[in-house]
């Protein structure tokens, strides 16, 4: 996760330059994967050009603030092409997909390629998909490594985003279609009680960054995607109960950072996912279905907490 001060300002202007409901609504059914990753991908670059217009030196004066690279229209074209999920797998699972929030699609490893100003093509890195190696299932759009639900890198999916906590639990090959809450596999996701205080948010982070096994199941952070097998995975974006200041010359990057929680989907959800398969550039084909969705809990600070993210914070 990157972590300099700069791009947490980057972060919090760009989720403020976009008004609620400004970016189109992505919905949960594929007729056509083109279209939808074409949109997908012109939205995040009207995002990043939204951001680097508001970086440009003002009040604040922000050295080196850069959006990250821009791609070419050759390179969009590329990555719509690669994030094309082959007519087959769409086909078998096309009664899935009729359902709402449900979805397919393409993940591609994070190579750490892209700083703020250079792509590297070469080595291993003329394998990398841009703007790709994150998916979000709360709003069915790719993401990034701050805000996502699972992330791929490192040859793992990681679910480690801001002030949430993601777990995950290998079910088997198994179908999807017909996994439901009662799989004995989940019977730990959905017990799990939300933290409601920074201290036990980071305990459990611990606990499941290193791994929990619970009745024959391992429950973790991260896993090493397979093929052909099927995971659930409980995220809980946690909101904020404390209240905060509105922004201002003197608000602290911390405090930057969760302000613009109120322009996430703040809420917390089971879903099964199922890797189909892996092409030559690393990519993984994911279908998956959402299987229970709630308000997201919050977690409040005492007045001697430091405010930031519980993964973060003290033993």
């Amino acid at each position: 996760m990157r972590s300099s001060t700069i791009y947490l300002i980057f972060l919090y202007t760009l989720l403020c330059s976009i008004a609620p409901g400004q970016s189109s609504p992505v919905s949960t059914r594929l007729p056509n994967p083109r279209d939808r990753n074409e949109a997908d991908l012109q939205r995040r670059m009207n995002d990043m050009r939204a951001l680097d217009q508001k970086m440009r030196p003002g009040p604040r004066d922000v050295p080196g603030a850069l959006a990250e690279p821009k791609l070419t229209s050759e390179d969009r074209a590329r990555v719509v092409k690669l994030r094309h999920v082959a007519p087959a797998d769409i086909a078998a699972y096309s009664t899935l997909l009729a359902q709402n929030r449900t979805g397919i699609f393409k993940l591609f490893p994070d190579y750490g390629c892209s700083s703020k100003t250079v792509v590297q093509l070469a080595g291993e890195c003329e394998r990398y998909v841009p703007l790709s190696s994150a998916f979000i299932f709360r709003t069915n759009a790719y993401g990034d490594d701050l805000y996502h639900d699972i992330h791929f890198t490192d040859r793992r999916v990681s679910s480690n985003s801001f002030f949430s906590q993601g777990i995950f639990v290998a079910v088997g090959n198994e179908p999807i279609e017909n996994l439901d809450v009662a799989h004995p596999a989940l019977r730990y996701l959905v017990s799990f009680q939300p933290d409601t205080d920074p201290k036990a948010a980071a305990d459990h982070a611990r606990q499941f960054s290193s791994g929990l096994d619970v009745d024959g199941y391992r429950y973790a952070d991260n896993i090493e995607p397979r093929e052909n097998v099927t995971y659930a995975m409980r995220l809980l974006a946690y909101r904020l109960e404390n209240n905060l200041k509105p922004l201002s010359p003197e608000t602290t990057m911390n405090e930057m950072m969760f302000l613009s929680l109120s322009k996430d989907k703040r809420v917390d959800v089971i879903v099964l996912f199922r890797i189909l398969g892996r092409d030559e550039n690393d990519g993984l084909t994911i279908v998956w279905k959402e299987l229970n969705r709630n308000d997201a809990a919050k977690i409040k600070f005492a007045k001697n907490q430091p405010l930031r993210d519980f993964r973060s914070a003290p033993e």
